[in-house]
């Protein structure tokens, strides 16, 4: 059935070779932009405001970091499944990883992203969960991966999410505040000048 499902959309990826490779150029450059989007989400929160958006931005790349440590404990000692191209050298693809397959590394790190900061705040975890989707279907559109590769990674994600915000919550504020020692004093003046701009324009 996993094979069927994923011959049918490499079909699908061949028939329409420009998408493929636009799916390809968006994992690329996306995922890189994705983390990016991390990385405003705390920068965007002036000192001594809310810390919401920081601790969404922590718990993101927290439940990334988990989601991608379980992954190697499945792939490499509870099963190793061979990527797609690897048991079936004939199917069209534009990854050449010979990673495990089972579970895939893009989409569990871009579901735990997503999920770790909607665990904290919905409304931009909404947004960060259309984009984790996008990434996962992409990764089964350029036959890196099996569809239950993904469906497995987006588990992983939630369970991982889920241990980091409700059960890590305390660590995770003790972390926001270590780190805004360091990112405050060059944040700081960014949002002072900002305001100064904003109120200039009224």
């Amino acid at each position: 059935m996993d094979y069927r499902i994923y011959h049918a959309v490499n079909e699908f990826a061949v028939d329409f070779k420009w998408l493929a490779h636009a799916t390809y150029f968006f994992e690329t450059v996306g995922v890189v932009l994705y983390g990016l989007a991390v990385l405003v989400l705390w920068l965007a929160t002036a000192p001594g405001e809310e810390r919401r958006w920081k601790l969404a931005a922590l718990a993101g790349g927290a439940s990334a970091g988990l989601s991608l440590l379980i992954n190697q404990v499945i792939g490499n000692l509870v099963w190793h499944r061979p990527r797609p191209y690897e048991t079936h050298p004939q199917v069209y693809h534009l990854s050449h990883s010979h990673d495990p397959s089972f579970p895939s590394d893009h989409a569990s790190a871009a579901f735990g992203i997503a999920f770790g900061i909607y665990f904290v705040d919905r409304r931009v975890g909404r947004f960060f969960i259309v984009v984790a989707t996008l990434i996962a279907t992409g990764r089964v559109l350029v036959g890196a991966h099996y569809l239950t590769d993904v469906l497995a990674s987006l588990v992983v994600s939630v369970i991982s999410a889920y241990l980091i915000v409700r059960l890590g919550r305390p660590l995770l504020d003790r972390c926001v505040r270590l780190l805004e020692r360091f990112s405050d004093p060059v944040v700081g003046p960014v949002h002072k000048r900002w305001r100064r701009r904003s109120l200039a324009t009224r």
